[in-house]
C-alpha cells in the first residue's frame, strides 16, 4: 500500500465522512482511519449484537476520563437477553432527522451520495400536552383545519409564521429582543397564548429548556418553515437503515471512489510530528510533516495535513491542534451546549399505533411518509418527568428498514428523546434523550416515566439506558498551534439540526485544508465544497459539479 498522502483524517463520524469525500472529489490522495470496526463513531448505526457489544464495553465501571476531549459513555441498565434476528436490526446511537432545505441535504445531493441511501417524509409531529397528544400543525391548511385553536389565535399564529419564515433579522418586532427568552416574545410580540406558545417553542423550535434565546430560536423556526414543502407535507426526512451512520457510511464510499484508501478496526499506535517539513510547502519530495503508524499495517502513513476527531488525538498534541471550525463560522442556529444527555433505546413488539392527535379517530401515513414520528415532551408536561428539559420520541420500523417487520424501536434521551414507534404491527425502535444541565440522577430514573407514557404500560422487549457526557469546547485561545495540523469539534445531539451542523464543520474544515495546502487558493466567488477537479484547477468555477 502507498503511504505519501495529501490528508489523513482520522475518525469516520459525519463531519469528518463529509471532509473526507470533499477534499477527495477535488482529487486529493486521503487517507481515512477509524479505530473501531464500524463507519460513523458516534453516530454509527449498530446490529443488536453489535449494540449489546457497545454497552458493555461503556459501563459505569469502565468509564474513564483518558480522553476529555471526546464524548464519555456510562451504560447504566440494558436488558440481560438478545433478541432473535439481532442482525437484522439497525440502530443509531445518534438518531436525527433531516431538514429538506439546508447546509446537509445540499451536500448530499451535490455529492452524488444521495443515490447511495433511501429517505422517506418524517410522519406526523405531536407534542404531550394536558396528558394528551396533540398534532402540530406545520402548513397554513393544517392550521385552519385544527379545530382545537381558535380563530384570533390562528390569525395571530399566522402573523408569527409569515414573520419567522422571512429576512427577520433586522425586523422592528425583533431589534434589542434578540436575546429575551423565545417563549415570553412569542407572548409579548405576537400575543400568542401560552399553549400555543408552548408548542412553537418546544415542537418547532425545538428548544431543549425554557430561557433559550429568542434569535436562535427564529432561526431554527425559519429552517424547518423553509423545508416545509420541498418534498411533502413534512419538513424532515428520515434515513433508511439508522439514519446518521448509514449516510456516514456513503460519503465514504463515495471517498473511496475518488481514490481514498479506508482502514478500519486497527488501533493507531502513534501519531509523530516530522520537524523536517516546511509548513506551506506542497512540493514533490518534501518531508511529510505527519507521521501516523497503525497496528498490523507495514511502514507508517504519512500526509502534510492531519485532521482529527476530538477523540483520537493523543495527548502529547492535543493542544497542538487548531480547531476546524471557528466561532465566526458556527452555525446561526445552534444553542447552548449542554454537558451531557440522558438516552434509552427501547424494542417493542406488536402494535404500536401512532396516537390520535387533536381528537382525530385515524393518522393515516401520508404519501411518501415513512412509520417513523417524533413526539415532543415540553418540560413539565409528564407527572414525574422533568420540570426543565424537554424530551423527544422518535420512532423507527421496517418501513426505514430499521427492524423486522415484527418489531418497533424506541431510543429515549435526556437532552432530547428520540422515540421511534412503529405505525404498524412489528418490531419497532424507540429513540428517547433529554439534555441535562448536570449530571445527578441516571438515565434511567430520568426517561422510564416518557417510555411508560408512550407505551402506556406495555413492557419493551429490550432497553438500553445510557449517559452521553460531552467535553468542554475546545479552547481555541492555545499557543504553539501546529501548522495543518485541524480538530474538528464535537457534533452535539440537536435532532433537527445535528445533520446540518455537521455539514457546517465539514465545509470549514474543507476550506481549512484546502488553504493550507495551497496558500493561494482563493476562496471569494467559490460557491460550494463539491468540486470535480484536481486541487491545481480548483479555483476554476466553470467546472464545479453542482
Amino acid at each position: 500500500m502507498e503511504n505519501e498522502f495529501d490528508v489523513i483524517v482520522l475518525g469516520t463520524g459525519l463531519s469528518e465522512s463529509i471532509t473526507a469525500a470533499a477534499l477527495a472529489k477535488t482529487g486529493l490522495k486521503v487517507a481515512h482511519i477509524d479505530p473501531n470496526v464500524y463507519y460513523g463513531a458516534d453516530e454509527a448505526t449498530l446490529t443488536l449484537d453489535e449494540l449489546v457489544q457497545w454497552a458493555d464495553a461503556h459501563t459505569t465501571s469502565d468509564l474513564t476520563q483518558e480522553h476529555s476531549q471526546s464524548i464519555q459513555y456510562c451504560v447504566e441498565y440494558r436488558s440481560p437477553d438478545i433478541l432473535p434476528h439481532s442482525k437484522q436490526y439497525s440502530i443509531s446511537l445518534s438518531p436525527s432527522i433531516i431538514p429538506s432545505v439546508g447546509p446537509f441535504i445540499s451536500s448530499l445531493i451535490s455529492s452524488g451520495v444521495a443515490r447511495y441511501g433511501s429517505f422517506k417524509l418524517l410522519g406526523p409531529v405531536s407534542v404531550y400536552h394536558h396528558g394528551q397528544f396533540k398534532g402540530v400543525p406545520q402548513n397554513k391548511d393544517s392550521i385552519f383545519r385544527d379545530r382545537t385553536i381558535p380563530l384570533i389565535e390562528k390569525r395571530r399564529l399566522m402573523r408569527f409564521l409569515i414573520f419567522a419564515s422571512g429576512e427577520f433579522e433586522n425586523s422592528s418586532d425583533l431589534q434589542g429582543k434578540e436575546s429575551v427568552p423565545f417563549d415570553q416574545f412569542l407572548c409579548q410580540s405576537f400575543s400568542l397564548g401560552e399553549d400555543i406558545a408552548r408548542v412553537i417553542t418546544f415542537a418547532l423550535a425545538y428548544c431543549d429548556f425554557y430561557g433559550e434565546t429568542t434569535l436562535a430560536a427564529l432561526r431554527r423556526v425559519r429552517s424547518c418553515l423553509r423545508s416545509t414543502g420541498r418534498y411533502g407535507s413534512s419538513p424532515f426526512l428520515v434515513g433508511y437503515y439508522g439514519g446518521s451512520g448509514e449516510i456516514s457510511q456513503g460519503f465514504c464510499r463515495a471517498a473511496a471512489v475518488n481514490g481514498s484508501v479506508y482502514i478500519l478496526g486497527r488501533k493507531i499506535s502513534n501519531i509523530a510530528v516530522d520537524e523536517l517539513s516546511s509548513p506551506g510547502s506542497h512540493d514533490q519530495g518534501t518531508v511529510p510533516r505527519y507521521t501516523v503508524e497503525i497496528d498490523g499495517i507495514p511502514g507508517p502513513l504519512r500526509s502534510s495535513c492531519l485532521l482529527s476527531s476530538p477523540s483520537h488525538v493523543p495527548d502529547c498534541l492535543r493542544f497542538q491542534a487548531g480547531p476546524a471550525s471557528s466561532d465566526a463560522n458556527a452555525p446561526s442556529t445552534s444553542r447552548h451546549q449542554v454537558p451531557a444527555v440522558a438516552r434509552c433505546i427501547a424494542i417493542v413488539d406488536g402494535s404500536v399505533i401512532l396516537p390520535h392527535l387533536n381528537g382525530s379517530d385515524d393518522a393515516p401515513l401520508g404519501e411518501g411518509e415513512s412509520d417513523s414520528f417524533l413526539v415532543v415532551f415540553p418540560p413539565g408536561s409528564l407527572n414525574h418527568g422533568s420540570m426543565t428539559s424537554s424530551v423527544h420520541v422518535l420512532t423507527a420500523g421496517a418501513g426505514t428498514m430499521s427492524a423486522p417487520s415484527d418489531k418497533s424501536m424506541i431510543f429515549c434521551t435526556s437532552i432530547n428523546v428520540y422515540l421511534y414507534l412503529s405505525h404498524f404491527c412489528g418490531t419497532g425502535i424507540l429513540y428517547l434523550s433529554m439534555p441535562l444541565h448536570e449530571c445527578g440522577r441516571s438515565s434511567k430514573d430520568l426517561l422510564h416515566p416518557y417510555l411508560t407514557a408512550i407505551l402506556a404500560g406495555s413492557a419493551p422487549l429490550f432497553q438500553v439506558f445510557y449517559t452521553q457526557n460531552f467535553p468542554p469546547a475546545y479552547d481555541s485561545s492555545f499557543l504553539g498551534v501546529r501548522p495543518h495540523f485541524y480538530v474538528l469539534p464535537v457534533l452535539h445531539p440537536d435532532i433537527p439540526q445535528s445533520v446540518d451542523h455537521a455539514a457546517q464543520h465539514a465545509e470549514s474544515a474543507f476550506w481549512y485544508i484546502m488553504k493550507a495546502l495551497n496558500p493561494n487558493f482563493i476562496t471569494e466567488g467559490v460557491k460550494g465544497i463539491w468540486v470535480n477537479n484536481d486541487l491545481a484547477d480548483a479555483n476554476n468555477t466553470d467546472d464545479w459539479d453542482w
